[in-house]
């Protein structure tokens, strides 16, 4: 294997790095958001009611009307700005913390709230006994985390559970904002209209919304990670091409040369994309690990069909040269 093949081999291992990169970079942005605002999604809405209706009647309407769909809200609470009541009905991200844990599904269906604090919002608890504890209507809640200093916007506030049976459900949905998230956009719009409520947008989504056309710089990017790795095999094709006509190999000989040539480019190329996913999931931010190999799947097929398409592209246009 000669230096200018090596250098054509490893100019194709690093258009694998750096598509991956890029997802990565993707990936990495949106993950950003979702810590901002603690696991919400750009589906996110919120509304205000008048309806003096409890939380937990509101729960229990959402678990009657609405059972197949994910669904979670944030209530934030419009007299205490540094509460925020949470519940869900599936088990939505799991947010990092620097002590303990962010809620499971499991803390919604129970009767006691907890409680996770952001990392500015230590000073709302209380200790008792080496135990941290959140006081609100004369109830202590069990403090299970504390988020990691991600730079978030809101790292005063305190979170606590609600749910059907729980203390913190038996204030009135009319005290809070009611934030809501759902892979259903129609559905937000149902609930709103059932309180009688105009949904707004978060100013997050609207941040969000505004600059998502900047994922195309990276979709961009690894489109052109793909054309420099059809240039590089193609050269490669045109080399080894060149080298054929040089030995004047026909028939069988021709045949077996090409692809014993073929398959060994073909596997080296394979285990460079497996070399690199390895690299990229120990060394980049990699939130969705199928989404890296789809992508240095789709840019090895992308190389190789290069490589094969040069040698149909050569071998007709020799043919038609000597017909």
């Amino acid at each position: 294997m000669n230096l200018k093949k090596i250098i054509f081999i490893l100019i194709v291992f690093a258009t694998f790095l750096g598509s991956g990169a890029m997802l990565s970079n993707v990936q990495s942005r949106e993950a950003d958001q979702l810590l901002e605002e603690h696991g919400l999604s750009n589906n996110t809405r919120y509304f205000y009611t008048n309806k003096s209706e409890s939380i937990s009647d509101f729960l229990k309407y959402l678990n009657k009307t609405y059972p197949k769909t994910h669904l979670q809200l944030h209530l934030d609470n419009r007299e205490l700005t540094n509460q925020v009541l949470v519940w869900a009905n599936y088990q939505g991200i799991t947010l990092p913390t620097q002590s303990g844990r962010y809620f499971s599904l499991d803390d919604f269906k129970g009767q006691v709230s907890f409680a996770v604090l952001g990392p500015d919002a230590v000073d709302d608890a209380v200790e008792l006994q080496n135990n941290k504890y959140i006081v609100f209507g004369k109830r202590y809640y069990s403090v299970i985390g504390i988020f990691k200093n991600f730079h978030q916007k809101e790292q005063e506030k305190y979170y606590l559970t609600t749910g059907v049976d729980q203390p913190t459900a038996k204030g009135s949905i009319r005290d809070y904002r009611i934030v809501i998230d759902s892979t259903n956009k129609s559905v937000i719009k149902k609930i709103a209209k059932h309180y009688g409520s105009k949904l707004h947008v978060p100013q997050f989504v609207t941040t969000h919304q505004h600059h998502r056309f900047s994922v195309l710089k990276d979709i961009s990017g690894i489109i052109l990670m793909w054309v420099i790795s059809i240039i590089a095999n193609a050269l490669i094709a045109f080399m080894q091409w060149r080298q054929v006509r040089r030995t004047h190999l026909s028939g069988n000989l021709l045949r077996n040369w090409l692809l014993n040539r073929s398959v060994r480019l073909i596997l080296i190329e394979v285990v460079s994309a497996i070399i690199a996913y390895v690299f990229l999931r120990m060394h980049a931010f990699i939130n969705k690990p199928e989404h890296l190999a789809f992508v240095l799947i789709i840019s090895w097929i992308v190389a190789t069909v290069s490589y094969v398409a040069s040698f149909v592209i050569l071998h007709n246009k020799e043919k038609r040269k000597n017909a």
